[in-house]
């Protein structure tokens, strides 16, 4: 699979625009600084409260509050600061006041921001508090309040290539395999043989040292930086790799395992769901980090009635579009950065059915979600199955912060459920678990059957959701069905496969 293949269609150059420079050691010293001033700060359970009184003095004093703790906390670490140079600077800054300490602790903020997006997983507990603050750090009485900005243009490959005068590097032909991913296996899912990994990463490593060598001799630029840039675009190409993987591999389940034209006995995907009504989502401080729920009072049971070809297109349809959100993520994240940290859109606190949430305008993750929208309706080449309404920005999907969080649990959600079905060969050479399989499932293929017909059901049939078949009401059904895994009656299989759970590693 090309390079161009991997994130839909677009080239190095206009992927790199929205690619963020790995860290290097000064800024991950002002990263840990950070999370640790984030944990202990109360920020938003001070700030995000019904009362209205001196608002706008109680989010000054919460944001000076945090510098205080990050400075001060920079002290006590200096000692680890000191190889980056950060020792002096570190015991400055806890002696001066914050409004003296402005390019530091925008240094540091924007550092947290662009290590969430580089790495997804990370922050998982403090990375909604930092938004909120710096949401609130943008508002004009707040600025002016604080007589400083906490804000600072986040890092990319693109312009930090262009300022060194390398942007040459971008259209190199050479780069396509110094940043390839070198993975396990083909596109097709065949393992490839330990030579040929082998041959794919030496091939990396020597393209990345030409260009290295090149490059840091003739442009601004060293040849460490050089060697940042590279492997922070080979970075950005691996993790969307590892992601679009469990989506197309279920759209490759889904085609392999039901036809779309006839239903195959008791593994139909047929839905006869209720009428009922209700609320829609619920997004507070739950079990996915900083935004996720999975369903309000109506969160068990179908609402969608789908017959067996309806159901199959509309899975296969909301899998494609997974897929190309999974290929735009990047982009997404930084859209969302944009539209939460805007200085013309504010936010109103609402009691969404789920406690307090910041509802405010997405309008260019809103433009980004239709554009990819209607790509993918154009090319399923089928009447689109259910609603096209991309909730943002009101009570459903609340802000930026909970909409990015919702698509990063995609392959989470889908990755176990790959796992399994693959892992089946592997389970039942155990002979106690091959009898076992026979017993309770009538063999591998009956179970394998069993769950992908499950996820497809009910993992799309609308359940948490008062319609269910708009854009954001089809995750919110797969975070439905995760939460109920433990009542299936193959729960105990996966388990004994080897799950541990869809929410990934917490920390």
């Amino acid at each position: 699979m090309g390079l161009a293949d991997i994130v839909g269609g677009r080239s190095i150059t206009k992927f790199c625009r929205d690619v963020p420079l790995r860290l290097n050691e000064r800024e991950r010293i002002l990263l840990n600084v950070l999370i640790s001033a984030l944990t202990v700060s109360e920020y938003t359970d001070n700030v995000d409260v019904v009362s209205r009184r001196n608002k706008v003095g109680r989010i000054i004093d919460g944001i000076l509050e945090a510098c205080a703790i990050a400075t001060g906390l920079g002290l006590c670490g200096a000692g680890d600061a000191s190889r980056s140079g950060l020792n002096a600077e570190m015991k400055e800054a806890a002696k001066r006041d914050p409004s003296e300490n402005q390019e530091l602790l925008c240094e540091m903020f924007e550092v947290g921001r662009r290590n969430k997006i580089l790495n997804p997983a990370s922050m998982r507990d403090t990375y909604g508090k930092l938004m909120y603050l710096l949401q609130d750090s943008q508002s004009s009485s707040v600025n002016r309040g604080l007589q400083f900005g906490l804000w600072k243009e986040l890092n990319m490959v693109s312009p930090f290539l262009e300022a060194g005068g390398a942007e040459e590097l971008l259209v190199d032909e050479r780069l396509v395999d110094a940043v390839h991913p070198v993975m396990e296996t083909d596109s097709s899912g065949e393992r490839l043989s330990r030579d040929e990994v082998q041959r794919r990463v030496k091939r990396k490593r020597e393209s990345a040292d030409e260009l290295v060598a090149e490059y840091g001799a003739k442009t601004n630029l060293s040849e460490e930086e050089i060697r940042r840039a590279i492997d922070s675009i080979a970075d950005a190409y691996t993790v969307v790799t590892q992601n679009v993987r469990p989506c197309k591999r279920m759209l490759t389940l889904l085609k392999e395992n039901f036809d779309p034209n006839k239903a195959d006995g008791k593994f139909s995907l047929q839905l006869k769901g209720s009428s009922r009504g209700g609320s829609s989502y619920g997004y507070g401080m739950g079990r996915f980090g900083f935004g996720g729920g999975g369903g309000g009072g109506n969160s068990s049971g179908a609402t969608l009635s789908h017959s067996h070809d309806t159901q199959w297109t509309f899975v296969w349809q909301t899998l494609c579009l997974w897929v190309k959100i999974q290929q735009h993520m990047h982009s997404l994240w930084v859209a969302a950065d944009a539209d939460l940290l805007s200085t013309t859109s504010v936010y109103n606190l609402w009691n969404t059915g789920q406690g307090l949430n910041r509802v405010q305008s997405c309008p260019t993750v809103s433009r980004m979600m239709h554009n990819l929208l209607s790509a993918t309706q154009s090319e399923s080449k089928k009447s689109w199955v259910g609603l096209s309404v991309v909730h943002l920005g009101d009570r459903d999907v609340p802000n930026a912060l909970v909409f990015i969080d919702k698509y990063t649990q995609v392959p989470r959600i889908l990755q176990p459920i790959a796992d399994f079905v693959d892992g089946l060969d592997a389970f039942v050479l155990n002979p106690k678990l091959e009898a076992y399989v026979e017993e309770q499932f009538k063999g591998k293929e009956n179970l394998k059957k069993k769950v992908l017909a499950d996820y497809f059901k009910h993992g799309f049939d609308g359940s948490g959701d008062d319609g269910g078949s708009c854009i954001d009401g089809r995750l919110t059904s797969s975070w439905n069905w995760t939460s109920r895994i433990g009542k299936k009656s193959y729960y105990h299989a996966f388990l004994m496969s080897g799950f541990a759970g869809f929410d990934g590693e917490w920390k």
